[in-house]
């Protein structure tokens, strides 16, 4: 039996260039599986250590619904009702702080994390770690994670100043530690590194009276409040951070996670078909040397071990140069893909998307032997060939007939169950998936529908060859032999297997360019749709609570006078209004809700403070000729107003309408007063409307009128917002942004943030997505183009002792080639069929299950010159790939 191996290792080394070919086209498909898996285990494991780095042990924290401190009352009746549950917390007091280098003061970064805590009480929440065992910082003393100090260029034993609200408080490193829990610590802010200081002096810092504390962590992912029997005071909030914080990282895993899988299920769909192919032109060059070994004596066992020696270890190179060189493509995609995505979040916030590459080994290994055996199994079905007689092989007689009518029930029965697989899992199972869903049987239950769905398609299409050789005979003579024809179209079915696996490549060709056109155009709408870049017209925003915070801006502003062009302020609070006459659509609560009498709207109530820069109008009064005038007449009369142009009604620019203002619901005895105002224009909120309700803006007077009977907040309301418009809002904007962060942290301690960061987060994440789909699907189109070639470059040898007898007979050799091209055509046209079919469903699957939150819109214009384009190549690929018919002499006798 070794003997035998040793043949087919010949056979395998024997024609080297022909098999590093082989090899170098099947392992594309293994190529694209293993980077598409590399990007996945990359994503699921930097979730996972981005949680262990910045929360651990922390799952939510409880904070003051009123007020900005926990008071010691308040800390000591959480703790006792915490331990009656056995969960651990941790009060602390923290601030978004600037910090700088003590040896270099251009060394610095904004947006840090500073914290202070007991050390007793942090052992309580983590016993593991080694630092809150050692003695309590003193007040010169700091605890720095890592990235940060490597940041500014420090070691332990320098010094580091931290800058806030006008404070310079230098401290001494006295350790720097890993993120690990506290110390890399963040909560939901996107801050770029974290400081810890001792609890002295943070409460010093932050002015918080001793004892007291800004929140309290609580070492559990689940909700106290949720639990059997618990309950807090009604002045208290329980907020899940971990899982807030974690949103965005499940919602990116969401969105990359589906498609990669049905990158990898199109992959292995195409790399066995390329196999499968490739196998068969092995199978074509060995059968006439197996076929002499049988006519020797050869059992038939002794010749499938050559041929499955010789597949095997094609096996074994092709799995490991496509596990090698995928996970070398895999971490070069998104590696670039990452450095992308960092240098556009930069002009944001100081966060980064942290994905790192990553390769799990272990799932690596069981992929890469799944692989081997499926692959191996392929092989050993194409090898059925050797259990022909010896004779059929000296012949290279193949009868491989397809007949449509055989088994058409039965075939019309698989199709139609097909069809209902996938309408099932792709427009019923779907429904109402999470994040948390993305992983699940349905899911895979929709792709793979969905590719079985590709050969069920194609199946069908090619049933109908035999009919198109009745639409070929519309063609004139001139252009289109009829032997050409005849014979093009008996071909595909004398070599069943051969010409299906064309039509199923071209299909994947096909279905991969309209999925990548069709996912390219969804990405343009879903940036239009989410594009939240504008905030009461402000190119930046900082939020203020208090008056104090809002003179430390003011006082402020001037140090940065060449970076921000003007700056205005907008005091707000909430109230309940209603409108007698209807003009203004205020009926969110109407009167069958709660008893009420009228309907009646909260909405916010806001003055425009500061001569920084006027609120664009986007419509105003006939009788002002200028925006300037409208707010002129705010200043002297107290009943002009401004209105949000999202609030509906029948009201128009210039109108007097009467105002209910209301306290507390819509009766008479909630009403605190009527006012009748005059409507002096209309303005534009923008996208990222941070009051989430309709708003006016009012006359100083009406707005201090109601701001101590009426008026309310939210927890977490600010006071009011200053808006600021930047002097540079090009390429250049985001120094500006860093800048003004590092800024006003330092000097009010407060955090400047632009319009829409969010979401513009997460478009960008989508667009970057997008340009790794597409290299990807430059890929598989290349595995594609490689198999179509390769395939007809070997019908046309095959083929040549044909071709030289229709020579002999006379026919000419224009129309030896448009037999190919006819044939050619004919199967390409098929499988384009074929991929416009399962493209267009599998445009919509991938969109659905990529969670991208809008509407599926098939771009058909976009289509049909693509299908145009396809049409021009399919006949130029085919045209030029019979130039080796030119090869073909009339003294050949093969």
């Amino acid at each position: 039996m070794g003997m035998f191996w040793k043949m087919g290792a010949r056979n395998f080394t024997a024609q080297i260039r022909q098999t590093l070919l082989t090899v170098c086209i099947g392992s594309i498909g293994v190529i694209l599986i293993f980077s598409c898996y590399f990007v996945i285990s990359s994503i699921t494991y930097s979730k996972s250590l981005w949680e262990e780095k910045h929360f651990g042990v922390i799952g939510s924290e409880i904070y003051p619904r009123l007020g900005l401190e926990l008071t010691e009352a308040q800390i000591e009746n959480i703790k006792t009702k915490l331990q009656a549950r056995d969960i651990t917390s941790l009060p602390y007091v923290s601030q978004v702080v600037s910090v700088h280098s003590g040896n270099n003061d251009e060394a610095g970064e904004d947006s840090i994390i500073a914290l202070g805590f007991d050390f007793q009480n942090a052992r309580e929440l983590e016993p593991q770690q080694p630092l809150w065992s050692t003695d309590p910082l003193t007040a010169e003393e700091a605890i720095v994670s890592v990235p940060l100090a490597r940041q500014l260029g420090l070691s332990v034993g320098e010094t580091m100043i931290i800058s806030f609200d006008g404070q310079e408080v230098p401290v001494t490193i006295r350790d720097l530690a890993e993120e690990s829990g506290l110390t890399g610590f963040r909560g939901t802010m996107r801050a770029q590194g974290t400081v810890i200081l001792s609890d002295k002096l943070a409460h010093q810092i932050f002015d918080v009276p001793e004892a007291s504390a800004h929140s309290m962590l609580l070492a559990t992912d689940k909700m106290y409040s949720s639990l059997p029997g618990s309950s807090f005071l009604t002045d208290l909030i329980e907020r899940p951070i971990k899982k807030e914080a974690l949103t965005h990282m499940s919602m990116v895993q969401s969105i990359f996670t589906p498609p990669f899988l049905f990158f990898v299920a199109v992959s292995l769909f195409a790399g066995i078909l390329l196999l499968a192919q490739l196998f068969n032109i092995l199978k074509e060059r060995r059968k006439y040397y197996l076929g002499v070994l049988r006519s020797i004596g050869l059992s038939n066992r002794s010749c499938f071990v050559i041929y499955l020696s010789e597949c095997t270890l094609l096996c074994v190179v092709i799995t490991i140069s496509g596990v090698v060189l995928g996970n070398v493509l895999g971490f070069g995609l998104l590696s670039v893909n990452v450095f992308y995505i960092e240098q556009l979040l930069e002009r944001y916030s100081a966060y980064a998307y942290p994905i790192q590459p990553h390769v799990d080994v272990t799932a690596t290994c069981w992929i890469a032997l799944a692989m081997f055996i499926v692959f191996l199994l392929l092989a050993c079905f194409v090898g059925r060939f050797i259990k022909r007689t010896s004779i059929l092989h000296l012949m290279g007689k193949e009868d491989n007939r397809i007949h449509p009518a055989r088994k058409r029930l039965l075939k019309i029965l698989v199709c139609l169950l097909v069809t209902v697989a996938f309408i099932y899992f792709n427009y019923f199972a779907t429904e109402g998936l999470s994040d948390a869903d993305r992983l699940n049987a349905r899911v895979f239950g929709s792709i793979i529908s969905w590719l079985v769905g590709i050969i069920t398609t194609a199946y069908l299409m090619f049933l109908i060859v035999p009919w198109m050789k009745r639409a070929a005979s519309i063609v004139p003579h001139r252009w289109l032999d009829r032997l050409a024809v005849t014979l093009g179209t008996q071909y595909p079915n004398m070599r069943f297997s051969r010409s299906f696996g064309i039509v199923l490549l071209f299909t994947v060709l096909s279905c991969c360019l309209i999925v990548m056109i069709s996912f390219a155009s969804n990405v343009e709408d879903y940036a239009a749709i989410n594009k939240k870049d504008s905030f009461l017209a402000a190119d930046a925003y900082i939020s203020y609570v208090d008056e104090r915070e809002k003179d430390k801006l003011t006082v402020n502003m001037d140090e940065v006078q060449e970076i921000v062009q003007g700056a205005a302020y907008v005091d707000t609070y909430r109230i309940r209004v209603s409108s007698p006459d209807n003009a203004l659509a205020l009926t969110e609560v109407t009167p069958s809700i709660n008893g009420s009498k009228w309907a009646y709207s909260q909405v916010v109530w806001g003055k425009w403070l500061g001569e920084g820069y006027q609120l664009p109008l986007t419509s105003r009064a006939p009788q002002f000729q200028s925006d300037a005038e409208v707010f002129q007449a705010m200043s002297d009369q107290a009943s002009v107003v401004l209105v949000d142009d999202k609030l509906e009604g029948t009201y128009q620019a210039g109108d007097q309408i009467p105002l209910r203002l209301l306290k507390g619901g819509g009766n008479e005895e909630n009403l605190i007063g009527e006012e009748m105002v005059t409507i002096a224009g209309t303005f534009a909120v923008g996208d990222d409307n941070l009051f989430h309700f309709r708003s006016f803006i009012v006359a100083d007077e009406l707005y201090n009128k109601y701001s101590t009977n009426g008026a309310y907040k939210w927890p977490g309301d600010p006071k009011g917002y200053a808006l600021l418009q930047l002097a540079d809002t090009d390429g250049t904007a985001a120094d500006s942004i860093k800048t003004l962060k590092y800024h006003f942290t330092k000097t009010a301690g407060v955090t400047v943030s632009t319009p829409g960061e969010d979401q513009a987060i997460i478009t960008m994440i989508v667009k970057a997505e997008l340009t790794l789909f597409s290299i990807i699907m430059s890929f598989m189109m290349l595995m594609a183009l490689l198999g179509m070639y390769v395939i007809q470059i070997r019908s046309v040898q095959e083929r040549v002792p044909h071709m030289v007898m229709l020579r002999q007979m006379g026919v000419s050799q224009k129309s030896l080639k448009q037999i190919f091209i006819v044939e050619g055509c004919l199967i390409g046209i098929v499988g384009l069929i074929s991929g416009i079919v399962v493209g267009r469903l599998g445009s919509e699957m991938l969109l659905r299950l990529a969670w991208m939150g809008v509407q599926f819109s098939f771009p058909y214009l976009k289509v049909t010159g693509l299908i145009i384009g396809l049409l021009i190549f399919i006949w130029l690929f085919n045209r030029f790939s019979t130039a080796g018919l030119r090869r073909i002499q009339n003294s050949r006798t093969e």
